[in-house]
């Protein structure tokens, strides 16, 4: 699959892997399944163009906002212990969207994930059963003015009863006010016991998007 970014648009271009479908509608739906935002279209051969260029959210009533969007610190994958890691930035507003949905004539119809090794893709749907492996996922987070979160955060996980691991969340993110690609890095996984739980990342990278051509969009379907 190939992708194509363009950095002031904003914009991709490339083909969905197993689609093989109808002509879709690319959506987020970070405020829920009544308010989708059009970020594109699919055609029946998998080939799309997405743009989070000039995207607003005024239609967006503000109780639908107000459940959606909140504080920067709670707005990631990886989550930090301590709030006050963000500093200031913290309680700043955003709110994320894990993955692209696609829709049918308004019913949503499929979920493309965003990865650059479909071998994450069993992870991102359950990593407690499914083991982590090196690569980078992607996701959109929607930021109310531009923020910028250069720091590093050690959090944990249980592995095992008694048993607490530290893990490094290193952020480099300049997110601009509006819709932004952010990117995962999984740098390091612990390898735990399978009979307790799958393998997880112990150090992770957050930095806007480095090489759209590494993004594979992978299309499941309903």
């Amino acid at each position: 699959m190939c992708c194509f970014f363009c950095a002031n648009a904003q914009e991709m271009r490339g083909k969905i892997k197993n689609h093989g479908k109808s002509e879709m509608d690319m959506v987020l739906m970070l405020f829920g399944m009544d308010n989708p935002i059009s970020i594109g279209t699919v055609n029946k051969k998998g080939e799309f163009t997405a743009n989070l260029a000039n995207l607003t959210i005024d239609h967006i009533s503000e109780d639908n906002r107000s459940m959606s969007i909140g504080p920067l610190y709670f707005n990631f994958y990886f989550k930090c212990n301590d709030s006050n890691d963000f500093g200031d930035d913290a309680e700043k507003r955003a709110a994320r969207q894990d993955y692209v949905r696609l829709t049918n004539k308004g019913e949503w119809a499929g979920t493309v994930f965003l990865v650059s090794d479909e071998n994450l893709i069993p992870w991102l749907e359950d990593g407690g059963y499914n083991n982590a492996v090196k690569g980078s996922f992607y996701e959109v987070i929607y930021a109310e003015e531009d923020i910028t979160v250069n720091m590093t955060c050690i959090s944990s996980v249980y592995a095992a009863d008694n048993e607490e691991v530290p893990t490094e969340y290193i952020f480099d993110v300049q997110l601009t006010k509006g819709f932004n690609w952010v990117e995962y890095t999984i740098e390091e996984v612990y390898e735990t016991d399978p009979d307790v739980r799958a393998s997880f990342p112990s150090k992770v990278s957050i930095s806007n998007l480095k090489d759209p051509s590494k993004m594979l969009w992978v299309g499941i379907y309903y």
